[in-house]
């Protein structure tokens, strides 16, 4: 930075401000060394000024042209907010109140010696004494940036803010952030209740949000930081439509509604989340009916959050009742190493797997050496998530190890669940297994897909009015209820498909020339709609579903959709075995 001052004041000038900074050299001193009115300089001709603040800074007027200029605090000496500067009488650049500052006596501008893109919240006049309001000057750190972005630094302290902090301009929809590459660090998170945060941001007035960082935007930074709420903000970091950012040594404690909350943005579609990293996040649910971290995206536009990876984080409903740890929604390909979702209470719950308003998702989640709790899947007849994996799921706290089919995996001490797919793949490979040969099947209990959905789209059609016949084999561990099968027509939708149900007997034909065991059917349905059939609970074992249809000579037909096979249900299409699943569940209870 020194070089840079050469070149800007000069050889000559630039060796008064070395001078100037060793101390040595002409000096002249603006007003008292603490308190006192500011006097006016006397001229020597060497340049070079002392002032005790600000204020004073403002008030001086060199004699000279240009000059040197050290600030000993922004407020008072040693409260790091001062600092050295160069005062040019023919300088007109943007005041910004901390690095460019225009003297109330001259038209010229104070220019602070200061690395390039680089801010200190000090310099804006915050204090960090837990008692001043910080807000203003926080925020005017931050937009002082230029367009590429830069540093906001925040030294230890308690800042006070009475309302949102924001990093980006942009809506998380049609207007991107004017400024990306924004790291915003502090000097310490501290870890929830353990140690002291070197850095804290205290909500001091209701607010929706504390810290939001908004775009679209990019190549941002957020570290060393501990956000209070104090039960005044509702949320205490929210994230919303942000791609290659880093995030770590952040702790978030005292909201009232969620801790974290990671959002992708609205319309159009690209204003999703991708490759970020999370590291040393700590969220900790101090009242209850919160949730410690949420994530989320906007399931119309195809915003999601993807290809993210969470190191070495704990959410945590601490003594809260009714909280939860972390809520997963509508995100696909996140990888949590090490983490922990904790609970006390049994009211609350460790993570939730929501798909209800978002169907397929979430999706393709690993879990790496991590423990959870307890944990709940929200799905309904047509909104389901697809599998999540988990490697070296924890048990040392007993925690529950998952029995949903889609949370598959292996715990800490090598036991593995959920695998049955994994057992009748083996099977196969082998030439089967059991007394039902080629056809052979895991039993399952439950909502259970007779489709993978993943990679395969809607899938392809088969017209039922053309005199197709598709049947679906599937073997229930309990009784066999029902199932929910994915229906389309081709016109007024006057169509009736039916759904008949048979016990499975050495093959395809001679199934069918036993006694039908239940049936339903589908008449005048909505065009591409989940139709759930019913059937009186049947015995376990295994069941041939086999559904036909028809429809008025005047329409185009009606159908059933096949897409990626699964190993829990055979599909056939007229008698033969093909190598698709059904769109739709079989139900068991």
């Amino acid at each position: 930075m020194k070089k840079m001052m050469i070149s800007v004041l000069g050889a000559g000038l630039a060796a008064l401000f070395l001078a100037g900074c060793s101390g040595n050299g002409n000096t002249q001193t603006a007003g008292s060394a603490e308190t006192g009115e500011p006097e006016k300089p006397a001229s020597t001709g060497a340049g070079t000024y002392i002032v005790s603040n600000m204020e004073d800074l403002l008030a001086l007027k060199p004699a000279e042209t240009k000059a040197i200029v050290m600030m000993k605090g922004y407020y008072s000496s040693g409260d790091g907010g001062g600092g050295t500067f160069y005062y040019d009488a023919a300088a007109r650049n943007q005041d910004n109140g901390a690095t460019v500052i225009r003297s109330d006596s001259t038209k010229g501008r104070f220019v602070r010696d200061c690395e390039e893109n680089y801010v200190n919240v000090k310099w804006f006049g915050a204090k960090g004494d837990g008692s001043t309001d910080d807000t203003a000057a926080i925020q005017a750190a931050i937009d002082a940036l230029p367009g590429g972005g830069g540093t906001v630094s925040l030294p230890g302290g308690t800042y006070n803010i009475s309302s949102a902090i924001r990093i980006g301009d942009g809506n998380a929809g049609d207007r991107t952030s004017s400024k990306s590459g924004i790291k915003f660090i502090g000097s310490g998170g501290g870890f929830a209740f353990a140690t002291k945060a070197a850095t804290t941001i205290n909500a001091i007035a209701d607010m929706d949000e504390m810290l939001i960082l908004r775009g679209r935007i990019s190549d941002c930074e957020i570290a060393g930081i501990n956000l209070a709420g104090n039960g005044k903000a509702k949320t205490c970091l929210l994230l919303h439509s942000f791609a290659g950012s880093y995030f770590h040594n952040i702790c978030a404690m005292g909201f009232t509604e969620t801790g974290i909350k990671i959002l992708g943005g609205s319309a159009p579609t690209g204003n999703y989340n991708i490759t970020n990293r999370f590291e040393s996040l700590g969220a900790y649910c101090l009242y209850d009916n919160t949730t410690a971290l949420l994530i989320d995206g906007d399931y119309a536009s195809i915003n999601d959050t993807w290809l993210t990876v969470f190191t070495d984080c704990r959410f945590d409903t601490a003594q809260s009742k009714n909280s939860v740890a972390a809520h997963f929604k509508f995100v696909d390909s996140i990888s949590f190493y090490r983490c922990h979702f904790n609970t006390y209470d049994d009211s609350s719950t460790g993570a939730i797997f929501d798909a209800l308003n978002n169907n397929d998702f979430p999706c393709g989640m690993a879990f790496y050496d991590c423990s959870m709790v307890s944990h709940q899947v929200w799905e309904d007849e047509n909104h389901r998530m697809r599998k999540q994996y988990f490697y070296g799921f924890g048990t040392y706290d007993n925690e529950q190890i998952p029995t949903n089919s889609k949370l598959i995996g292996f715990t800490d001490t090598g036991i593995p669940f959920n695998m049955d797919d994994l057992a009748a793949y083996l099977a196969a490979q082998s030439g089967g297994a059991g007394d039902n040969g080629e056809y052979s099947l895991p039993q399952r209990a439950g909502r259970v897909d007779t489709d993978d959905a993943n990679g395969h789209g809607n899938g392809t059609h088969i017209n039922l009015k053309e005199g197709n016949t598709v049947a679906v084999l599937v073997n229930a561990k309990t009784q066999l209820t029902g199932g929910s099968f994915y229906l389309s027509s081709y016109g007024n939708n006057t169509g009736t498909v039916t759904f008949d149900v048979y016990r499975w007997d050495t093959d395809y034909k001679t199934t069918l020339k036993g006694r039908k065991l239940a049936t339903d059917s589908a008449v005048d349905f909505t065009d591409n709609t989940i139709f759930n059939a019913a059937f009186d609970g049947l015995d376990t074992g295994y069941y041939l579903i086999v559904i036909n249809g028809t429809s008025p000579a005047d329409d185009h037909g009606v159908a059933v959709w096949i897409r990626g096979p699964v190993p829990s249900s055979i599909t056939f299409v007229n008698g033969e075995r093909v190598d698709a699943g059904l769109r739709g569940q079989f139900i068991t209870k």
